[in-house]
């Protein structure tokens, strides 16, 4: 039930799109009626330039991902644990090529870290969130990534029944790792809801925070030289879904 009605309300948990319409919504209620709602567009249309023209996503993001930006080093790794979402399902489908996503460096340093741990095992977590499944799923293109690269495939395991961070964890709290070094890699942003999981789950799993977004010394000619309004937006609405996840977390 949790897993379909996230699904469900995916589009009204995104910021942007909340304030899109709730300004289309004031302006045409404003046009035709009696009440006037000019106080609540204009508040929408300060909150929508202000996302726009600001980081405040990245300062967001900032917040989610600073525990994690100082890594200590790991001897000794028994179990590397990969979560999805590296991978870019429809385009790998169609075009029939390896394609991923921003957050590639997940399974990128798994490589890494199975190659600096030759007796270690890497266990990739997840099949398909999406409610419209295609033929492909998240694991079917990571097992292209790791045969493109030449990795022994007997070296990793695929759990692909599962369709979220919380049922990707309780997949691996089924395996035997008592006593064993586990280390989780994820984008930074996500580490925290992740570990978060983990420890309700009783896993004893150390962070590898990747894909940061946030980190970079800030300047204000660099930044407006860059500046992009989607990117603004797609870093506040990422930080705002992480938040969500972690509040319904802890309440439910």
């Amino acid at each position: 039930m949790y897993f379909y009605l996230s699904k469900l309300l995916a589009p009204l948990l995104n910021p942007t799109n909340l304030l899109f319409i709730f300004f289309i919504f004031f302006y045409l209620f404003n046009l035709k009626s009696k009440i006037k709602f000019k106080l609540f567009s204009n508040i929408v249309l300060i909150l929508l330039l202000l996302l726009s023209f600001f980081p405040l996503g990245n300062l967001g993001l900032r917040y989610l991902e600073k525990d994690y930006i100082l890594q200590d080093k790991f001897y000794k790794v028994d179990n590397i644990i990969v979560l999805a979402g590296s991978e870019n399902i429809i385009s790998t489908e169609i075009t029939k090529k390896l394609t991923l996503n921003n957050s590639s460096e997940r399974l990128i340093i798994s490589a890494k870290l199975a190659l600096d741990n030759p007796d270690s095992k890497i266990y990739y977590l997840g099949g398909d969130g999406r409610l419209a499944k295609s033929k492909l799923n998240e694991a079917d293109v990571a097992k292209i990534f790791y045969s493109n690269i030449h990795f022994d495939l007997n070296r990793v395991i695929f759990i692909d029944n599962t369709r979220n961070t919380i049922e990707n964890l309780k997949a691996f709290k089924k395996i035997n790792t008592l006593n064993q070094s586990n280390i989780l890699i994820t984008s930074a942003f996500h580490m925290k809801r992740s570990m978060l999981i983990a420890k309700e789950l009783d896993l004893n799993i150390k962070p590898f925070g990747v894909d940061f977004r946030s980190v970079n010394n800030f300047n204000i000619l660099n930044y407006y030289q860059k500046l992009s309004i989607a990117e603004n937006w797609q870093s506040f609405n990422i930080f705002f879904r992480e938040i969500i996840g972690i509040l319904a977390f802890k309440l439910f």
